[in-house]
């Protein structure tokens, strides 16, 4: 029983731990770009990225989406405040599902389904859309 609590308090602050450096992240820049590797190379402006490589997986870089989509002025305000609350909402719905997937995985397979969600995927994503011309066009 004691082992039990002990894995619920951990898991708890992890759960903590995460959306505490979330919450940071969403407030702060996230478009600087790799410096190794074939990210780096492959795009000159860091304000171009699109899923942001300090976020979770699938969370959008605010000014590098408005960036793309050619926004400025109060259209992009209005953009990132959208994207904000986007980011906000996929965090917390990767935390219900992490939450809800304790009854159902166990702790390997919890620890996998976390890894997918894991910060430092969205780079590869970056990656796979401007392959196929769906991130910054060259000027």
């Amino acid at each position: 029983m004691q082992r039990k609590a002990t894995t619920i308090v951990f898991l708890a602050g992890l759960i903590l731990l995460a959306a505490a450096f979330a919450s940071y992240a969403q407030q702060h820049d996230h478009t600087a770009q790799p410096t190794t590797g074939a990210a780096a190379t492959t795009l000159e402006n860091p304000d171009i990225d699109i899923f942001c490589s300090t976020m979770k997986t699938g969370q959008l870089c605010t000014h590098g989406t408005a960036n793309n989509l050619g926004l400025s002025g109060q259209k992009q305000e209005q953009w990132i405040e959208l994207a904000r609350k986007y980011n906000k909402t996929v965090d917390a719905a990767t935390l219900q599902l992490f939450k809800d997937a304790e009854g159902v995985l166990t702790p390997p397979q919890l620890a996998q389904l976390r890894a997918w969600f894991a910060v430092g995927l969205n780079p590869q994503i970056n990656e796979i859309l401007y392959k196929k011309g769906l991130g910054p066009q060259k000027q």
